[in-house]
């Protein structure tokens, strides 16, 4: 209600029951307040009239944000003025204003708006730099309710019932259906396709249960792997992973390979690097184990030496809540199910094809690639477009190694990398900050729960190769081999019990480790082959000549070195060929599987029982025979 006073137009903002008084809003911000009574008797005695001669828009009054914004553009017009009084040049006056904007968290301002402020508020004082933030927008979902209900009722008859219907599909029968609906008197647009496509998503996930999909599909779909809140702690949540890196490198004979991994453990609060590792090979549990041993190795100068760099710093180890991995056949190994689990580290598994459920991790990828594996010599990628193939590039630049590539990795990461201000980072602190930065703040104010020891960690990767078996009379049957020892005799004999566990090298068919399944102690026995002669290969080798031998008896251990005797001469009867990369990327994953191997066979002897070794020694003057003295027995 406009109301004219002396003259002077006001509009009633507001009426304070409590103290029985209205306040009136008049140009220019002027305020008036009037007892209520005595503003009911002023229109009665027609001092105050209601203007009947113009036309007034409903005012309901200035929003906090619009008079904040007022009070902001009137001191920007007052200091205006007091800049242009003292003749300040333009440069001075433009380079004043926006420090007064920095100052009060406001946008910069140029000059040109600020004497449009002027101009406005000389014509129309206070009210004519009023924002009007309450026109922004439409009428939004509030005219259109009787059409979203019916679309939501269709979409559950259409859309959730049938899987064969997309959501273009369903956009054109639900409108179709409406437009039959209403009839001749419908408008021409009743409802958008992208407010057709928000009412579909807005729906619970199990409406898909109505008939387009089944119960199987819908949870294998909408498993998540974590919700990644930006509010949780360091080391709660890490994602890790493994990608191919696209650069040939050389092996230390100077051969040309093409399979070199990457692995990578990612933190999600700062997404800090935590742990990286570079390896000869395809993707497997070696390399993971190898990054999990490289994250718990304790920051020592042997441990910066052994990384070949100098003045990095890597946040140290502690103890991790959930680690957040794909479904990557390495990942489903005694590796993750055994040490993994036994660290009171929680798995978490992503969907299956889409890596924005670990993106911390899969953006680093990216980055790399960018920034560095597309920048080395031997790179398989060419940065412009134009060039579809350049692996004959590749192999006349390639001169790099795994270690070598590691080393750039690391160097960049944390040399560069994290030390460069982030976006994001600085929108959650409210300030520039790197990732090296937020992982110092983070580590200020919550201290997370100190890791394992790495001899602890190593101790367990003997539990990577672990069978249940029984114990026999004769020993241990396993993988076509008998196995016993003395010390294993008396061991077993203490108790009576039969059920065992085998520990054993992969690499290595001539023993295994045995304990008891109730020993607690976890007492390891070595437990030697039965069988004579059998050489000193790996199991699956033993099988592969087992499988090859065609004799008529039970093959004995000088058929296993006579078998892979053959096998050793076509090796060498192959190496005189010219080599081509698939050969060389089989030897060096060969190479990389029997460095492994020897770490779990020294794991596995460092404490375990090993049998009583028994040496003869020849005498002197050994065919000579010295008979004993005659007696007759009565003496």
């Amino acid at each position: 209600m406009v109301t004219k006073i002396n003259g002077d137009m006001f509009v009633i903002e507001e009426v304070l029951l409590s103290i029985n008084t209205i306040r009136l809003l008049g140009v220019g911000g002027v305020r008036l307040e009037v007892d209520c009574d005595e503003f009911y008797e002023k229109f009665s005695s027609g001092e105050y009239v209601l203007n009947d001669e113009v036309e007034v828009v409903e005012f309901t009054g200035e929003s906090d944000a619009e008079k904040e914004e007022t009070q902001f553009r009137i001191g920007l017009v007052e200091l205006y003025l007091d800049q242009v009084d003292k003749g300040l040049k333009r440069a001075e006056v433009e380079r004043i204003i926006s420090r007064h904007c920095f100052k009060n968290g406001h946008r910069p301002v140029r000059v040109r708006t600020v004497r449009e402020y002027y101009k406005k508020f000389v014509s129309g004082n206070y009210a004519a730099l009023v924002p009007n933030f309450r026109s922004r927008g439409g009428s939004g979902w509030s005219g259109k309710k009787d059409y979203i209900d019916f679309v939501k009722q269709k979409a559950l008859e259409i859309y959730f019932s049938d899987d064969k219907v997309s959501k273009r599909s369903f956009y054109n029968q639900a409108d179709e259906l409406l437009r039959q609906k209403l009839g001749d008197g419908a408008p021409r647009k009743l409802i958008s396709e992208s407010t057709c496509s928000r009412i579909l998503e807005g729906f619970p996930i199990k409406s898909s249960l109505n008939g387009r999909l089944s119960k199987r599909e819908l949870n294998l779909e909408e498993r998540r792997a974590i919700k990644k809140y930006r509010d949780c702690r360091v080391f709660a949540v890490v994602e890790l992973d493994a990608c191919t890196v696209d650069v040939i490198a050389r092996d230390k004979q100077g051969r040309k390979h093409t399979e070199v991994t990457l692995y990578l453990m990612r933190d999600v609060r700062t997404s800090y690097p935590l742990a990286v590792y570079v390896m000869a090979g395809r993707p497997s549990e070696m390399g993971l184990y190898k990054l999990l041993e490289q994250f718990f190795m304790p920051r020592d100068d042997a441990y910066y030496d052994a990384l070949g760099v100098t003045g990095i710093r890597i946040v140290p180890a502690a103890r991790i809540g959930m680690l957040v991995i794909d479904n990557a056949s390495e990942h489903f190994g005694k590796l993750v199910w055994e040490v993994i689990r036994r660290l009171g580290i929680t798995i978490k598994n992503t969907r299956q094809y889409r890596g924005d459920d670990k993106g911390y991790v899969e953006s680093a990828f990216a980055i790399l690639l960018k920034r560095l594996f597309g920048l080395m010599p031997g790179a398989k990628k060419s940065n412009d477009k134009r060039v579809k193939n350049r692996m004959i590039k590749a192999e006349e630049e390639a001169c790099y190694s795994v270690e070598e590539i590691f080393k750039h990795v690391v160097d960049f990461f944390y040399g560069t990398y994290i030390h460069e201000l982030r976006p994001d980072l600085g929108f959650m602190y409210g300030k520039p900050m790197s990732i090296d930065q937020a992982m110092d703040k983070e580590l200020s104010i919550f201290k997370p729960l100190p890791p394992p020891s790495i001899d602890k960690f190593r101790s367990l990767i003997v539990t990577m190769h672990c069978e249940e078996r029984k114990y026999q009379h004769y020993g241990v049957d396993f993988r076509n081999f008998q196995f016993n020892s003395a010390e294993l005799a008396r061991y077993m004999d203490k108790t009576g019990e039969k059920d065992v566990l085998v520990y054993f090298n992969p690499a290595d068919c001539t023993k295994v480790y045995v304990t008891k399944r109730s020993d607690r102690n976890g007492t390891l026995i070595e437990a030697q082959n039965k069988m004579i002669g059998v050489p000193e290969i790996s199991f699956d080798e033993a099988a592969l000549l087992l499988a090859e031998y065609s004799g008529d008896h039970i093959m004995t251990g000088k058929d296993y070195q006579r078998m892979n005797a053959r096998k050793q001469i076509k090796f060498t009867e192959d190496s005189r060929r010219k080599t081509k990369v698939k050969d060389v990327n089989k030897s060096v994953r060969s190479n990389t599987k029997k460095g492994f191997h020897q770490e779990v066979g020294k794991a596995l002897s460092k404490d375990a029982l090993k049998p009583r070794q028994v040496s003869f020694s020849e005498a002197l003057h050994d065919d000579d025979i010295t008979p004993s003295e005659w007696s007759s027995g009565h003496d």
